[in-house]
């Protein structure tokens, strides 16, 4: 019986849908950094852009986002998420973490700006290894 609850369990944190900000959460998977092409224009003048090196969090398993109706920004829904984009505030960073299996918590935006480059976005609150 303890087997069989373990087991639905761990079905379901496969297939939770997640909240938008303000709800905490908490997500494990491994730290990756990307290059991507930032301001002036993303990627559509290459020569004149930055390069960014911008830190994703590739999830252990996909998570659902469900949008919020009553939020101005973050109203879509998504599916199956398996990668977002770490949005670090002042003070934190993933130095240590990147290549490493972590357990983040922080809270989810939808994609908004050129800046960022995940449909869903995990601003970090916290960063330790996972168990």
């Amino acid at each position: 019986m303890v087997a069989l609850m373990g087991l639905v369990s761990v079905a379901n944190a496969a297939s939770r849908s997640l909240q938008y900000e303000p709800a905490v959460v908490e997500l494990t998977g491994t730290v990756v950094v990307e290059d991507h092409y930032g301001p002036p224009n993303f990627g559509e003048t290459p020569q004149e852009d930055a390069k960014l090196r911008v830190p994703m969090l590739r999830l252990d398993a996909s998570v659902d986002v469900a949008g919020d109706p009553h939020s101005d920004t973050n109203l879509s829904s998504f599916e199956d998420v398996d990668k977002m984009q770490i949005v670090l505030t002042k003070g934190r960073s993933v130095d240590g973490f990147i290549g490493k299996h972590v357990t983040v918590t922080g809270t989810l935006t939808e994609q908004l700006e050129g800046g960022d480059f995940t449909q869903v976005l995990i601003t970090m609150k916290t960063i330790k290894p996972a168990r």
